[in-house]
């Protein structure tokens, strides 16, 4: 599969970097430890350019083929961003979450 995916070209904005691990990312350490639970060892192409634009509160717009983590990607920025901890809510655009 990682030799498939050497092959793939990517588009990304101006300024975004792939990040190549879960630990590189900034995410809370009960997130990480549950992502590592659940089997996942690294992240996809598009978790490697989109969870840390989406928890830093930008735009973003991602395409990708099914099955290349889209989901797990929505699912994980949404629990490191909701404060759990708080009793007040905070708003962000929907837009954060656009596919």
């Amino acid at each position: 599969m990682e030799e498939d995916d050497a092959k793939l070209v990517f588009e990304t904005s101006k300024g975004v970097e792939p990040i190549m691990s879960f630990d590189e990312m900034g995410i809370k350490e009960e997130l990480l430890r549950g992502i590592y639970n659940y089997g996942f060892e690294k992240p996809s192409a598009i978790q490697q350019r989109a969870v840390l634009p989406i928890i830093s509160h930008r735009d973003v717009i991602a395409q990708a083929q099914s099955a290349t983590g889209k989901t797990s990607m929505i699912a994980l920025t949404v629990c490191q961003i909701v404060d759990t901890k708080s009793s007040e809510y905070a708003y962000y655009p929907l837009s954060t979450f656009l596919l």
